[in-house]
C-alpha cells in the first residue's frame, strides 16, 4: 500500500492511499468467480481505509499561532538548525529568509513553504526541511479551581486533565480536590469540636454550681450536641464527680482552718481566764504585803515576813507577765487563722470567676470553630454531590476563538481542549447551598 504526507510534527504519520481498482476483462462466457471476489475485496479495502484517511487529515488541521515553539532544520545544513517561536505578528525568523509568515499554517504547509522558499532562493539545492513542534501555545483555566492560570498544551488533553493540572475543583476557594478523602477528616474534626464544646458547657455549669456552693447542676444543655448519648453521659458524669471532688477538697480545707480557729479561740479564752485570775492574785498579794509592812512598822511582825510577801508578789507579777505574753500570742494566732480563711474565700471566688470567664470565652471560640467546621462539611458534601452528578455538576464553559470570533461552548469532562482555549469552571454557591440543604 502506498502512503503520502510526511508528518512534520516530530512523529511520522502515514496517510494511507486507497488502492487503484482494476477490473479484470470479461471472458467470453462472463465474469468468473475469482474476478468477482477480487473486485469485492478491493472495494472493501478501499472503503475500510477512508475513516483512517479522514482521521489523519483531521489531525493535521492544527494551525500555528503566536506562542507556538518550533524546531527547524535542513538535512545536511547544521547551521540552519534552530528553535523559533511564532511571534505576536504571526511570523518566525528563518535563516536566509528573514521573517516568514507562520500563523494560520499547518506544520506541513510551513515545511513545504520553507522548502520552496529556500530552493527558490538558490542558497540550498533540494532543501529537505524539517519542522517539529517543540511546545504548543498554552490554554487557560479559570474559576473554581485551585490553581487558575496558563497551562502548557499537549495533544489530546481533555477538560478532566485540565482540572487535574489546575489542582482540582476549588469551591469558593475551599480546597475540595478530593472530597472523598477530605470529608472523613472534616467529620472527625467536627465531632472532636463538639466533644470539646460539650465538655466546656459542662465545665461552665459546674463552675457556676461551685460558686453558688451546690453540687446540683443543670447539665441538660450539653445533650443538644450532635453526639452519642453514651458520650454525653460520660461527660456529664465526669463533671459531676469532678465538681463533687472539688467541693469536698474545699470543705476539708475549710474544716481544717475552722478547727484551727476554734483551737486558737479556746486557747485564748483559757489564757484570758488565767490572766484574770493572776490579776486577782496580784491584788490580794499586794494587800498582804501592805499589811505586813504596816505591822512590821509597829513591831508586830518580823521583817522576814515582809520579805516573804515581797517574793510572792514578785513571782505573781512574773507569772502574770508570762500569761499576758501568751494571751497576745494566742490572739495573733486567732487573727491569722481568721485572715487565712477570709483570703482563702477571696482567692477561691477570684479563681472561680476567672475560670468561669475563661471557660465562657473558650466556649464562644469553640462555637465559632464548630460553625466554620460545619460550613466546611456543608461545602464539601455539596461539592462531592455535584462531582457525583447531583444538581448537574460543575458548569464547564470553553471560550474558543473561531475565525477571529470568541464563541462559548458547553463542555463535559471528556471534551478535548485546544490551544488558546479558556476553560471556565463554575461551582455556583446557590447550587452548593441547594444541594446541601437537600441532603
Amino acid at each position: 500500500m502506498k502512503t503520502t504526507g510526511l508528518a512534520a510534527s516530530g512523529n511520522l504519520r502515514l496517510i494511507p492511499r486507497p488502492k487503484t481498482l482494476s477490473f479484470p476483462k470479461p471472458m467470453s462466457n462472463g465474469w468468473t468467480f475469482r474476478a468477482v471476489a477480487s473486485i469485492a475485496l478491493s472495494l472493501f479495502l478501499a472503503f475500510a481505509m477512508l475513516p483512517q484517511f479522514a482521521t489523519a487529515q483531521e489531525r493535521q488541521r492544527y494551525r500555528l499561532a503566536p506562542g507556538d515553539i518550533l524546531q527547524l532544520g535542513v538535512f545536511g545544513v547544521a547551521d540552519f538548525a534552530r528553535r523559533v517561536t511564532v511571534n505576536v505578528d504571526g511570523d518566525i525568523s528563518v535563516p536566509f529568509l528573514g521573517e516568514v509568515r507562520a500563523e494560520g499554517l499547518t506544520i506541513h504547509d510551513l515545511r513545504i513553504a520553507l522548502s520552496e522558499a529556500l530552493t527558490k532562493d538558490g542558497r540550498i539545492q533540494s532543501a529537505d526541511v524539517t519542522v517539529e513542534m517543540v511546545e504548543h501555545r498554552p490554554f487557560y483555566i479559570t474559576g473554581d479551581v485551585s490553581r487558575p492560570g496558563a497551562i502548557p498544551y499537549r495533544p489530546g488533553v481533555t477538560v478532566r486533565h485540565a482540572i487535574a493540572l489546575a489542582g482540582g475543583y476549588d469551591a469558593l476557594r475551599f480546597r475540595t480536590e478530593n472530597p472523598l478523602m477530605t470529608a472523613p477528616d472534616l467529620q472527625s474534626e467536627n465531632q472532636g469540636l463538639w466533644i470539646d464544646f460539650a465538655r466546656q458547657q459542662a465545665l461552665v455549669a459546674s463552675l457556676k454550681g461551685e460558686i453558688s456552693g451546690t453540687a446540683e447542676i443543670d447539665l441538660m444543655p450539653i445533650y443538644s450536641a450532635p453526639l452519642e448519648r453514651k458520650t454525653l453521659d460520660e461527660i456529664a458524669d465526669f463533671e459531676r464527680n469532678d465538681l463533687k471532688m472539688r467541693l469536698e477538697n474545699y470543705g476539708k480545707q475549710r474544716t481544717h482552718l475552722q478547727t484551727m480557729l476554734q483551737d486558737a479561740e479556746q486557747t485564748l479564752a483559757a489564757l484570758q481566764t488565767i490572766q484574770t485570775s493572776n490579776a486577782e492574785s496580784l491584788r490580794l498579794q499586794q494587800d498582804a504585803l501592805d499589811r505586813a509592812l504596816k505591822s512590821a512598822s509597829k513591831g508586830l511582825v518580823a521583817t522576814t515576813r515582809v520579805d516573804d510577801e515581797r517574793r510572792s508578789l514578785s513571782e505573781l507579777r512574773s507569772r502574770s507577765t508570762d500569761t499576758e505574753s501568751r494571751v497576745d500570742q494566742a490572739r495573733r494566732q486567732k487573727e491569722e487563722v481568721s485572715r487565712t480563711i477570709e483570703q482563702q474565700d477571696e482567692q477561691r471566688r477570684t479563681q472561680l470567676n476567672n475560670s468561669l470567664r475563661e471557660a465562657t470565652i473558650e466556649l464562644e471560640k469553640l462555637a465559632a470553630r464548630i460553625q466554620a467546621s460545619s460550613e466546611k462539611l456543608l461545602y464539601t458534601g455539596a461539592v462531592k454531590a455535584q462531582l457525583r452528578g447531583s444538581g448537574g455538576g460543575p458548569e464547564l464553559i470553553i471560550h474558543r476563538k473561531v475565525d477571529g470570533l470568541t464563541v462559548d461552548l458547553t463542555a463535559r469532562e471528556d471534551t478535548e481542549i485546544l490551544p488558546d482555549d479558556v476553560l471556565d469552571v463554575s461551582i455556583r454557591p446557590d447550587q452548593i447551598m441547594a444541594i446541601a440543604k437537600g441532603q
